[in-house]
């Protein structure tokens, strides 16, 4: 994993710089987008970000299910990271910087109120990009050591879909889908890097 551990403090120290750049532009970004966006790409991003994510939990499901019935350790316990990734990062620390940051959603200004339980001051940052990459990242993993590691890059992609997709729906600005995708790959790393030290 050392190689993989380089990978992510290198992308995480991107991801941070690249969201203090984007405060800057998403205002300019997000009308861009809206503007060049065709109605058609448009509909199908609202099918990404409402349902983009089901497919991930029924494969972890199925994955789960797998796990319990060949009594796979390995697996369940890669399982069972996951759900602690999710848990912890996408639901846990996004929701608290949410409440903290209090941003505005693109139709409601984009300004920070900081303490704001309400969820059209919760922007900042987009818990589904974030769930999307921890589950981009364990899938991604899963794949590459198995005999299906040439399709390993597939789960990330999707994620960068539905990632993409909150920005194109106007539910988020690109810095925090951005935000979002740099914890969920952090969450997944902190948990699949204490799993391949584990003898299997």
């Amino acid at each position: 994993m050392a190689g993989l551990k380089k990978n992510l403090l290198i992308s995480i120290s991107i991801a941070i710089l690249g969201v203090v750049v984007l405060f800057a532009f998403d205002t300019q970004i997000w009308i861009s987008i809206k503007d060049l966006i065709p109605p058609d790409f448009t509909h199908l991003s609202r099918v990404f970000s409402k349902y983009g994510l089901y497919l991930y939990y029924s494969v972890f499901f199925g994955l789960i299910v797998y796990a319990f019935y060949e009594k796979n350790s390995r697996l369940k316990g890669i399982c069972w990271a996951y759900v602690k990734a999710q848990l912890i990062f996408s639901f846990g620390v996004v929701r608290c910087m949410k409440i903290f940051f209090g941003r505005a959603r693109p139709k409601y200004g984009g300004e920070f109120t900081f303490f704001s339980f309400d969820s059209h001051y919760n922007s900042f940052p987009s818990g589904h990009s974030a769930d999307a990459f921890v589950s981009g990242v364990f899938l991604y993993y899963l794949l590459k050591y198995s005999k299906y590691s040439k399709y390993r890059f597939l789960p990330l992609a999707y994620a960068l879909l539905i990632a993409f997709s909150r920005v194109v729906v106007s539910a988020h600005y690109l810095s925090d889908a951005v935000a979002g995708m740099a914890i969920g790959i952090l969450g997944a790393y902190f948990f699949l890097s204490k799993q391949h030290k584990q003898p299997g």
